[in-house]
């Protein structure tokens, strides 16, 4: 079986989902939070990649700010459970992160990618409220 296959199966199971990988050789899972996560393996087929846009960061000051704080952000202590980025070409927040496969099991998987999510909501929630 596949290596993301096989990680999609594992996580599927804990998330009570069927998950698949699509043509584009990843899988985007749509949160109950609105929250649309990518999964897919780097090119090494060594690591998981997992990505998500967390919204419209809006011109001026504001947007100098936060970004000033997501860079911030990227400066905390191990384990990061993302890093924090800017798309220009559309202006989005974007949070991702890398795993070695090596390391993903049951018992690492599921955490790791909940710390994930609650960092990628954490941000887009502040994003939308516009606090930083």
């Amino acid at each position: 079986m596949d290596p993301l296959q096989q990680l999609l199966s594992l996580l599927g199971e804990e998330l009570h989902l069927k998950l698949h990988i699509d043509h584009h050789s990843s899988c985007s899972i749509r949160l109950s939070s609105n929250l649309i996560v990518q999964l897919q393996l780097n090119d090494t087929q060594e690591d998981l990649l997992l990505f998500a846009k967390l919204g419209e960061v809006p011109p001026g000051k504001f947007r100098e700010n936060f970004l000033t704080s997501a860079l911030k952000a990227n400066g905390g202590p191990d384990p990061i459970p993302g890093i924090l980025g800017y798309i220009g070409r559309n202006d989005q927040l974007a949070l991702f992160q890398s795993y070695p496969l090596r390391i993903l099991e049951k018992e690492t998987l599921l955490p790791l990618f909940g710390g994930f999510v609650a960092m990628a909501v954490q941000w887009r929630d502040a994003l939308e409220r516009g606090i930083f």
